[in-house]
């Protein structure tokens, strides 16, 4: 079963989406709330954009200059014990530290009861300035995400999707596990006194249905006015998932911060979103919705919508080579910068990456991209 779980994560990723804005889009500011979501290559700080695959590494929107995330004098950035190692593609910025999981999730242990198979959660944190690191906290009940990483930091609690790797032990002793499959949870740390909570279960598929035991995953899908939408997918029929002809279930789930309740959603599983803007697919139709400041229009189904971001009323698909502008709903090419992707707007510029290449592209610029 573990080599279903593996093309069942890829088959989940080729329909999910995941986007980035800069964090203070996130900041609620009736209340004074820090509210930011923190996805996998893409996370913003200090009026920039850490990314990266593996060496975390940062982009400087002002100077428009890239630097590895590391300090060090002379360090080559390929030791574990690098910083922008350390933090991996992930790295969780607060008051002044950076924060990172590590996770030893495939240890067998000898007890008196026989084997157990035994995770070894940790949240660390270095601090920028000294580059001391310190364990924040431990917890052996879930392992945090360990590919495509999201979370969300609300004020000082840092909320992820913990999973309980779906362990299997054979008649003869041995253990299987996996993220795909098992039981999801929704934990969150508080970054100023390390105390870990579980909150529950995202959902119990894998308790009503026994190929969600096998196929479901979990993962926070982003932050829509002021709440935080969790994504779960998951094989209803075993049959079909044993013959690799099935089709997913998706359910949208809701968490509000104050009550700190998790609820179903009346809004459609969604592809993107950002503080102001919601996607969704609508099959019945074939159409993409996209909800921009409660003005919903739509855009064409066939198109490829897993890696997009929205700017200043833009939202581009970097998939595609395309942008559509939310006012009066015109598409645009990107051009000659079809493979870059836009992480940002900035002194009325967009700014473009592509791994370690970068420009910024005024608004004149990218509407003559049209004609390229």
């Amino acid at each position: 079963m573990r080599r279903i779980k593996l093309l069942i994560v890829i088959s989940i990723l080729s329909v999910s989406m995941y986007g980035c804005s800069k964090k203070s889009d996130f900041t609620d500011s009736a209340n004074q709330n820090i509210l930011s979501y923190i996805v996998e290559n893409y996370d913003y700080y200090n009026n920039g954009v850490v990314y990266g695959k593996t060496t975390a590494a940062f982009l400087d929107f002002d100077t428009m200059e890239t630097s590895i995330l590391c300090p060090v004098p002379n360090c080559t950035h390929q030791s574990l014990d690098c910083l922008a190692k350390k933090a991996g593609n992930t790295p969780v910025f607060y008051k002044d530290n950076i924060y990172y999981f590590i996770s030893n999730n495939g240890e067998v242990k000898e007890t008196t009861k026989g084997k157990i198979f035994f995770i070894d959660s940790k949240l660390m944190k270095t601090s920028i300035n000294s580059l001391t690191t310190e364990e924040v906290c431990a917890f052996h009940d879930c392992a945090p995400p360990s590919d495509f990483s999201t979370y969300v930091l609300y004020n000082n609690e840092l909320y992820f999707i913990g999973d309980d790797m779906g362990v299997e032990e054979d008649s003869y002793g041995g253990f299987s596990w996996g993220n795909t499959g098992g039981t999801h949870f929704l934990c969150s740390i508080n970054l100023d006194n390390g105390e870990y909570t579980n909150h529950g279960s995202v959902y119990d598929g894998d308790k009503e249905f026994e190929a969600a035991a096998y196929s479901s995953q979990s993962t926070i899908l982003g932050v829509y006015k002021g709440k935080m939408y969790i994504g779960y997918t998951y094989v209803e029929d075993m049959n079909a998932l044993n013959t690799g002809l099935f089709e997913f279930t998706y359910k949208n789930f809701e968490f509000d911060f104050k009550s700190k309740t998790l609820s179903e959603s009346n809004l459609p599983y969604s592809n993107y979103m950002n503080s102001n803007t919601y996607t969704y697919y609508d099959k019945a139709n074939k159409q993409i919705h996209i909800i921009h400041n409660e003005s919903e229009r739509t855009i064409p189904y066939d198109y490829d919508v897993r890696d997009c971001s929205e700017f200043n009323g833009k939202f581009f698909m970097h998939h595609e080579g395309k942008w559509f502008d939310l006012i009066d709903n015109s598409e645009h090419s990107l051009g000659e910068y079809k493979d870059y992707k836009v992480v940002g707007y900035e002194d009325d510029c967009y700014i473009f990456l592509n791994g370690g290449r970068s420009k910024k592209v005024s608004e004149k610029e990218l509407l003559s991209l049209d004609k390229g």
